[in-house]
């Protein structure tokens, strides 16, 4: 009788391990993958355009495959190599004007220093975000210190793609208060070297 009973636990047992072994596996999200070209200022009809822009001004395209990612344009403040603030931000970015998804959109940056007093310096930012169906400029202001009087751009300059599971970092301005400047890229490593930096970076909004 004993025996009857161990064996009925045993099958109960194994039914349980056998039951849990064929639930189905989560399914695995979409991937979005992120395609960027530097746009060459210099080149082209733009060129026309870089009088008005500056030379701290910079360009590029984006491309997504995939599920259409609900992306932003953060403008991030980085000081001794780490993020302190996100002073701005350029939402939608593959919407249209009228709220259509788009697949491919441009983005041109200008960055334009006016010191207004001795001791105050203002940096002008313009981030236009031009598709086939039409642009759409923003502008935004920052104070920034006047020892940091060295400033060079950090941008990319061969195509990129990337998976977009974690922050990318597209376009940033250094700047310096020992007249030399580094040469970097646009990596975490990198961007960990920076006195002050001013930092494009795109996110993705759930």
């Amino acid at each position: 009788m004993r025996l009857r009973w161990w064996i009925l636990i045993c099958i109960v047992v194994l039914t349980g391990c056998i039951s849990e072994k064929n639930e189905p596996l989560p399914e695995i999200p979409n991937t979005t993958s992120i395609h960027l070209t530097p746009v060459d200022l210099s080149q082209g009809e733009v060129r026309k355009l870089r009088p008005f822009l500056g030379m701290m001004s910079g360009a590029f395209k984006l491309e997504y495959e995939g599920e259409k990612p609900n992306a932003r344009l953060d403008i991030d403040i980085w000081e001794k190599g780490q993020k302190v603030e996100t002073i701005g931000s350029v939402g939608h970015l593959f919407s249209s004007l009228d709220g259509q998804s788009i697949k491919e959109t441009e983005i041109i940056i200008s960055i334009e220093s006016l010191r207004i007093e001795k001791d105050k310096e203002t940096a002008i930012i313009k981030v236009n975000n031009a598709s086939n169906s039409g642009s759409s400029l923003s502008t935004f202001n920052i104070e920034l210190d006047t020892e940091l009087a060295t400033k060079g751009l950090v941008d990319h300059t061969e195509p990129q793609s990337y998976t977009f599971d974690q922050p990318i970092y597209v376009f940033a301005m250094q700047a310096t208060s020992t007249n030399e400047i580094y040469m970097m890229d646009l990596t975490q490593e990198s961007l960990g070297e920076t006195e002050w930096a001013l930092v494009f970076t795109l996110r993705y909004d759930d």
